[in-house]
């Protein structure tokens, strides 16, 4: 920052600009003064034509400016009025033109409520920075469970309501009650105690699958309880699953931002946790129905395969080769005797040819018509030419009937023939 230089006045000199300039930094740099809440009520409300607010918070005597610009303005929700108690967030400064700090606002809360929220915002962002709100530590509940746990009053609607739900939805389901008070003084150490003692009931004695935090409607102060960072870790530390079913859909606390499970209501966390007997006994029909179907198609499945296995072994039998050989044979044995006979009957044809033709040939034939053969005795040499023989030779005459021994006595070509 600059400084003005005035010699012996003293080391803290300052123009009035830089005076106001350096308490700027001064409360800019102080953790407390640029993150403060301050409680009050709001007087002197006005506008401006830019559309910044100015007020007064007001406590008993004691005042402080502020001011919240238009684009702060724009989210608040709650109408900035005359007379409210009212929560202001925002940070100290100084307006140069007046010299005089101001609260330059950024949230307005309504009174006790805003407090109240305001401890919600607090302790939610120190948890959700501790890892407690994370998506990926949140368990699933169990689809079937067989023993619910609840934390709730004893005397409440929630408790009935959800009893109501589990007969009609799950009647096979077993209800462990924890009471406990779910508002006032006693309320927070009683929702503690009751989630331990479910828990050490199911280390110790009779396992349960899930637990609900329930309590009905109502308002911020009688929710209060489900916002203290006792339950929060308690629901945490639980090593059973916890659905959360605190007031209606529009309350959120941080036990519903801690839980396995948030639910709007009690009665939609009964709904929840357990499935319902009528539409597991349709998707059971539905399933059977569906499983008959199947079992059919793969029964006549596996019947084609056995038709088809067994046509391929009566194909391929033993039996049926051994028929179709014998019909084979069979068949060759009659073509084998169609082409024997038809042998035989050329045979026959052939031999009754050669016979007609040797009968025809045949010399004794010849000799039936006066014809005879000679031939020589000593050799058997049949004779064809008188040249053949001399005179003396004797010859054997075979005639058609009987023979007759000769002799030559003559040789030439009209030689005589003796007989003997």
């Amino acid at each position: 920052m600059a400084r003005t230089d005035l010699g012996p006045i003293g080391a803290h000199s300052y123009r009035v600009g830089e005076l106001i300039a350096y308490l700027r930094d001064l409360i800019a740099r102080d953790t407390v003064l640029s993150d403060v809440w301050v409680t009050g009520e709001m007087v002197d409300v006005t506008r401006s034509a830019a559309g910044h607010w100015y007020f007064t918070l007001r406590d008993g005597s004691a005042r402080i400016g502020a001011v919240i610009f238009r684009s702060a303005a724009r989210r608040q929700s709650l109408p900035l009025a005359e007379g409210h108690q009212a929560l202001v967030h925002g940070a100290i400064d100084i307006y140069d033109q007046r010299s005089v700090y101001q609260l330059v606002a950024d949230v307005v809360l309504p009174g006790e409520t805003g407090r109240m929220r305001a401890q919600f915002e607090a302790l939610r962002a120190r948890l959700d920075k501790e890892g407690l709100f994370a998506p990926e530590r949140k368990r699933p509940l169990p689809p079937f469970p067989r023993r619910v746990g609840v934390v709730t009053s004893q005397v409440g609607a929630a408790i009935h309501d959800m009893l109501r739900v589990w007969e009609r939805r799950f009647p096979l389901l077993e209800v462990v009650l924890a009471p406990t008070p779910v508002q006032g003084d006693e309320a927070l150490q009683g929702v503690v105690v009751a989630l331990d003692r479910l828990n050490a009931y199911s280390r110790d004695r009779e396992r349960i699958d899930v637990i609900v935090l329930a309590r009905g409607g109502g308002s911020p102060e009688e929710l209060a309880v489900f916002n203290e960072e006792a339950v929060a870790r308690a629901i945490f530390g639980s090593p059973i699953p916890v659905v959360s079913a605190i007031g209606h859909e529009v309350d959120w606390t941080i036990a519903d931002l801690v839980a396995d499970l948030r639910c709007p209501t009690p009665s939609a966390a009964a709904e929840m946790v357990v499935p319902d007997v009528g539409e597991l006994r349709r998707q059971l029909g539905h399933a059977s129905d569906r499983m008959r179907l199947a079992l059919r198609r793969r029964l006549g499945d596996f019947r084609t395969v056995v038709a088809t296995g067994q046509t391929m072994l009566a194909r391929r039998s033993p039996m049926v080769r051994l028929q179709t050989d014998r019909t084979r044979t069979d068949e060759l044995a009659g073509r084998a005797l169609r082409a024997l006979g038809m042998r035989l009957s050329s045979a026959r044809a052939e031999v009754e040819t050669g016979r007609l033709r040797l009968v025809a040939l045949n010399p004794e034939a010849i000799l039936g018509r006066g014809y005879a053969i000679c031939a020589r005795e000593d050799d058997g040499t049949v004779l064809t030419d008188s040249a053949q023989v001399d005179r003396g030779d004797r010859l054997t005459i075979r005639l058609a009937r009987g023979h007759l021994l000769g002799e030559v006595l003559t040789a030439d070509g009209t030689a005589s023939l003796g007989q003997t």
